[in-house]
């Protein structure tokens, strides 16, 4: 026989709520009060105080206005990082729109990231209950009989709910009223996705605020100290606008009346330093690392190993397979771990297959794994060294391919494969910021051994064709002084003649050509001491070079003829080639325009064999230039612009702008000077942006070609 078991919660101001169970079944019945039942109860303002100072939530402020009091959506999820302001937004709104909910807001903080356990969702239906005008009487046991009375209570009500700090789901599902008179906001670390799906939640991301905005806050708090001073935005970009961190940044400004802005930014320099810094106070809420272990805290152990190993990755940004090759797991696990780091917003999705931290959240990932398995940290290390080796070797072999290469060490396992020269390049672009990085030792004490400084020159090396290519002059010279030093480290002599020998031609590309001819010369005596006829011919051919700049053209020929009679016998053709254009450039000077035009047609007969667009660029603005000596302008410009359409194709910049260079000569001859002007200018820009010293040149032709046209003294 079926049992009939019912509670009631009675109201001094409201209905009065029963709730039973009939054969299994929960059946809720709402009565009204009798007559003369006694004063009515005041509408629960539960809303904690608002934030003292805030800014820069404007459209995340519309869209809650559009979301909730437009009843566009029954729940609205706030997610985003720890501290980034998710509590401060929803109580400021939900202060200014409390006209909006004349039946009262119900407030909890679910304690879903924090020092203590969460909240059950039947003891925060029992505060809502009675809140609501439920007796101080035991309120009905199961969550399912609270969930059921707190809907009945809300039916016909206006009343907005605020849940805090959720950590799932399963624990805002229970207090949901379930009208759309009573919209739900939630602020979580966590996206709650199951809400989107099952419940009809919009999601509002919040993300961490740019200078501007960041500026503003920091203005919220110290006022005019902020005005015209550039510390305020190096403090900013300490905090990485994490808006906690701002605050908390303030606050300690503003306990320094008197100490300059620099002065606490300073402070902030140091990495090592930075999380303990923002750590002040008693109450933990208020301190940025303990906000951020609660979100690392909350992952589950694969994807909790996943975050402390993203400390051993240089920067801050990274790709899919570098996360993979981090945690030593095939893409599709990665990828799981990942979708878990996105969710509770320790990572964020940059771009399609870009993945970021904050700064604040990759110092105290590199925290976590400098005080973790030192084991592990190192094979991590050495993986994501293998990945870029590997990969940027495959990534060389299509965009200059016929580089002399050498036997690379560690493992391809995690590499990644391309399918042309573009997407090649593109992949170079993306990370040879990181790939520098890994160049450089992570361990003062020498302790990581010999391997790591093997692969470390091996990526230097790797990249150089990358570097040649694009005038990256910044990280080429980088990445080849961490290079050297890990050559010397391993006392390997032949690694240090390749390095540097390529170290050399940097350092004549920027304008230092002692420093080149140094490099070049020591890298010419290690080469002949380990037998490597090939790097000393290299060696010999880059130091001819810098002879015909100086003006000794007769030795840099007899030095040239030494390195090609090599290159012929040995058939490097590129390398063949390659002295052959050197050779022309010296009879260029010598005015043998003829021998000139011979030897460059030898070299760009197998350039055109072997497709290769970046040597036929720079060979083929040679010929312009033979041409306009000859006096040709047409042949001139015809080559300049094969010259402009090679170095385009190829991705040189460089070239590219010397062929600009070049035709804005020609059309200044020719009395075009608009179209001059045009070419000089976009060649500058081309220059400047590389940081070329050709920068200058071009400026200077422009300001004669304007003074001139103006009919001024040039």
């Amino acid at each position: 026989m079926d049992r009939d078991v019912r509670n009631e919660v009675s109201s001094a101001s409201g209905p009065v709520v029963q709730a039973g169970h009939i054969g299994g079944d929960v059946h809720i019945q709402v009565t009204q009060p009798p007559a003369g039942a006694g004063p009515a109860r005041p509408a629960p303002r539960q809303l904690p105080a608002a934030p003292r100072w805030f800014t820069g939530r404007t459209d995340e402020w519309r869209r809650l206005d559009d979301a909730v009091t437009g009843a566009r959506a029954p729940v609205t999820v706030v997610s985003g990082p720890g501290g980034v302001g998710k509590t401060a937004l929803v109580v400021k709104w939900a202060w200014s729109r409390a006209d909006a909910f004349p039946d009262g807001q119900l407030y909890a903080d679910l304690r879903g990231y924090g020092p203590d356990e969460p909240l059950d969702p039947a003891e925060v239906l029992g505060s809502f209950l009675r809140a609501l005008g439920g007796a101080d009487q035991e309120v009905p046991g199961p969550v399912h009989e609270r969930a059921g009375c707190f809907r009945s209570l809300l039916a016909g009500r206006r009343v907005l709910v605020v849940l805090d700090n959720a950590v799932s789901a399963d624990q805002v599902r229970p207090l949901l009223p379930g009208n759309d008179s009573c919209p739900v906001v939630v602020t979580s670390r966590d996206a709650l996705p199951g809400l989107s799906v099952h419940d009809d939640a919009e999601s509002l991301g919040l993300e961490v605020f740019d200078r501007a905005r960041g500026l503003a806050l920091l203005r919220a708090v110290l006022g005019d100290r902020v005005d015209g001073d550039p510390a305020a935005a190096d403090l900013v970009t300490r905090c990485a606008g994490l808006p906690l961190a701002l605050r908390i940044v303030g606050r300690l400004a503003l306990s320094r009346p008197d100490a300059p802005l620099a002065e606490l930014a300073a402070e902030l320099d140091d990495e090592r330093e930075r999380l303990d810094v923002l750590d002040v106070g008693d109450d933990a809420r208020s301190a940025v690392r303990p906000v951020l272990s609660w979100s690392y805290h909350r992952l589950s152990e694969p994807s909790a190993r996943a975050f402390r190993l993203l400390g051993v990755h240089p920067r801050r940004v990274f790709d899919a397979h570098q996360f993979a090759a981090l945690c030593g797991v095939r893409p599709a696990r990665a990828a799981r771990s990942l979708r878990d780091l996105v969710g509770k917003h320790l990572v964020a999705e940059s771009s399609p297959g870009r993945y970021s931290t904050h700064d604040l959240l990759r110092l105290y990932a590199v925290e976590l794994c400098a005080a973790g398995d030192r084991a592990e940290a190192a094979a991590a290390r050495t993986r994501l060294l293998d990945h870029y080796l590997h990969t940027a070797e495959r990534a060389d072999r299509l965009v200059t391919p016929h580089r002399y290469r050498v036997p690379l060490a560690g493992s391809a396992e995690h590499a990644v494969e391309f399918d042309t020269p573009a997407s090649a390049l593109a992949w170079l672009h993306a990370t040879w910021r990181d790939a520098v990085a890994l160049c450089r030792s992570g361990v003062a004490d020498g302790r990581e051994g010999p391997d790591l400084d093997t692969r470390r020159w091996q990526l230097a090396y790797t990249l150089r064709g990358y570097f040649f290519l694009t005038k990256q002059w910044d990280g080429w010279l980088a990445s080849h002084r961490h290079a050297l030093a890990a050559c010397l480290r391993l006392g390997d002599r032949h690694a240090e003649a390749r390095i540097r020998n390529d170290l050399g031609r940097v350092l004549v590309e920027r304008g230092e050509p002692g420093a080149g001819a140094t490099q070049y010369e020591t890298a010419q005596r290690l080469f002949e001491q380990v037998g490597d006829r090939h790097g000393w011919s290299n060696a010999v051919a880059n130091r001819a070079v810098l002879l015909r700049r100086s003006g000794d053209v007769e030795e840099a020929l007899r030095l040239n003829a030494t390195a090609l009679d090599f290159y012929v016998e040995a058939g490097a053709r590129r390398n063949t080639a390659i002295a052959w254009r050197s050779r022309a450039k010296m009879h260029v000077d010598l005015g043998a325009l003829d021998d000139a035009a011979a030897d460059l047609d030898r070299a760009m007969r197998i350039f055109t064999g072997l497709d290769a667009q970046l040597d036929l660029a720079e060979a083929r603005n040679l010929a312009g230039v033979i041409a306009a000596r000859r006096g040709d302008a047409e042949r001139a410009e015809d080559e300049h612009l094969k010259a402009l359409e090679a170095g385009r194709a190829c991705g040189s910049r460089y070239e590219e702008a010397e062929s600009l260079r070049f035709l804005g000569r020609l059309a200044a001859d020719r009395g075009a000077v608009d179209l001059a002007a045009a070419r000089w200018h976009a060649a500058l820009e081309l220059y400047r942006a590389m940081g070329s010293p050709r920068a200058e040149e071009v400026a200077a032709e422009l300001r004669s070609s304007a003074a001139r046209g103006s009919g001024e003294p040039s």
